[in-house]
């Protein structure tokens, strides 16, 4: 698999930031509550994933892989610090706050978009 371009990584960025807005608004049936915990935890993803893009590629130039995967690693584990952060000042802050729709909507966040965007790549190629 060829590294995506900066323009992809930007897309699939905004469509979590999408993503975590247009669940905090289906969540609204739900109650006030769940919609905003479950609109902060994808926040929280997409922020998270937009830092670690950041960190990786804004000045990415073909260069030495070890370079490279060392920055790679490095913007994770931060991110990992960060998301980790980010979780404790909510749960901390934020009452009352439904966990549940906190945490889904992460996972939702961080794992659907990006294989919107595989399925998609999928059928442009064949």
């Amino acid at each position: 698999m060829q590294l995506a371009g900066n323009s992809q990584i930007r897309t699939i960025v905004a469509l979590q930031f999408g993503a975590a807005l247009s669940i905090g608004l289906v969540l609204l049936a739900f109650g006030k509550t769940v919609a905003y915990s479950g609109f902060i935890g994808g926040l929280i993803a997409a922020a998270a994933n937009g830092f670690f893009a950041y960190r990786s590629f804004a000045h990415y130039r073909a260069q030495d892989p070890q370079k490279i995967a060392g920055r790679m690693f490095g913007a994770e584990i931060q991110k990992l610090i960060i998301t980790g952060l980010m979780f404790g000042l909510t749960i901390v802050t934020i009452s009352p706050l439904s966990i549940g729709a906190l945490l889904g909507c992460y996972l939702f966040v961080q794992v659907a978009v990006p294989l919107i965007v595989l399925v998609i790549q999928d059928r442009q190629h064949s």
